[in-house]
């Protein structure tokens, strides 16, 4: 039986949350605006993450798969259920394709792209054969090291003097209306795929620690991530943010104290690759589990060996490039996966409190 203690459950959903956004200017669209639509979405995304909470709290010890079975029962519960691991596997496919790109770009250029994939889906793989408590605990050990690469690279960067904290002025230059288009999107990404935690609620130890836990979690996820967009802008301006491949690391890149502490975007790539990593296998774990849960079953290690193909064949026939990979992501956010992430919770929680006299607690 898996067991997850409350520090570990945090250290999970934190480096989740992080995950890929150091990829991405989310919100630049709206150009110095970015943060505050980023925080905006970031107090949404805390209202869903009650919503999640909730749920699993009314049905505590319960998992997705079980929960949708309650609400929904098995004619509508399977095919929804399904979806949901249908959804995941795109999620996945699109994290190993990022993060294949990555190391495209920044170190391994003459790599061939399939390699590069194949090593790191076999590397989470691994992670995956020794259990989910392992991984938690992985987390635990890595989370700091990340938060003080993020933190230190931020230090520099003030040091170093690239920051024009001018570049955010005019404040809300774009209007109300285009700051509100762009907020949908940063509430499915990164803050509503929060939703795939009900797969590891179900394991905490302290079941009424579960909410303060999960809100503490995305609330300081989503603090790093509006100072990430702050200091992008600030660094490199609103024009060089939205046409950068990667933000984070061309930020980076202008670090040089004294000619003596330059060229570290190694940090940069080392942060995004422990996000990209774990988001990646915290993905990948919860499809086992809610096929485990769905089908009754124990061939853990052959399900996610014939995913593992699947995902590979995927990544690398479905998109062309990274450029088609980042136009992508606001497709899936408005009209995919919101629908998973943000929808059926609301439905969810609706049914809940319309079948509650009769749901046994």
């Amino acid at each position: 039986m898996i067991r997850l203690s409350g520090h570990q459950l945090f250290t999970l959903m934190l480096i989740f949350e992080i995950g890929s956004t150091t990829l991405f200017a989310l919100g630049i669209e709206v150009e110095q605006d970015a943060w505050i639509v980023t925080l905006i979405a970031l107090l949404i995304g805390l209202c869903f993450v009650w919503i999640y909470t909730k749920l699993q709290n009314a049905f505590s010890g319960k998992n997705l798969v079980e929960i949708i079975m309650v609400l929904f029962g098995k004619i509508l519960g399977i095919p929804l259920v399904i979806f949901y691991v249908c959804d995941c596997l795109w999620s996945v496919a699109r994290s190993l394709r990022e993060f294949g790109e990555l190391l495209i770009i920044t170190s391994l250029p003459k790599t061939p792209f399939y390699i590069i994939l194949i090593l790191f889906l076999l590397t989470s793989t691994y992670a995956l054969f020794k259990g989910t408590e392992v991984l938690a605990r992985a987390s635990e050990i890595v989370v700091p090291i990340m938060i003080f690469f993020i933190l230190i690279s931020y230090i520099l960067l003030i040091l170093s003097k690239k920051l024009d904290f001018r570049n955010l002025l005019p404040v809300a230059s774009s209007g109300i209306l285009p700051m509100l288009k762009a907020v949908p999107g940063i509430v499915m990404f990164p803050f509503g795929e929060i939703f795939i935690f009900f797969m590891y609620w179900c394991y905490v130890d302290k079941k009424e620690d579960i909410r303060k836990i999960s809100m503490k979690a995305v609330l300081i996820s989503g603090i790093l991530i509006i100072i990430s967009s702050i200091v992008n802008i600030s660094a490199l301006g609103c024009k060089y943010t939205y046409v950068s491949t990667i933000p984070f690391i061309e930020s980076i890149k202008l670090i040089n104290i004294g000619g003596i502490i330059t060229n570290i975007d190694i940090i940069a790539i080392l942060v995004i690759l422990f996000g990209g990593f774990f988001k990646m296998s915290i993905y990948l774990n919860a499809i086992i589990l809610i096929l485990k849960s769905l089908f009754k079953t124990q061939k853990y290690k052959s399900i996610l060996i014939i995913f593992d193909i699947f995902l590979i064949i995927f990544s690398l026939n479905f998109e062309k490039n990274y450029i088609y990979h980042k136009w992508m992501v606001p497709f899936d956010a408005l009209y995919f996966e919101i629908i998973y992430t943000n929808i059926i919770p609301i439905i969810m929680l609706i049914l809940y409190y319309v079948k509650k006299k009769r749901i046994r607690l």
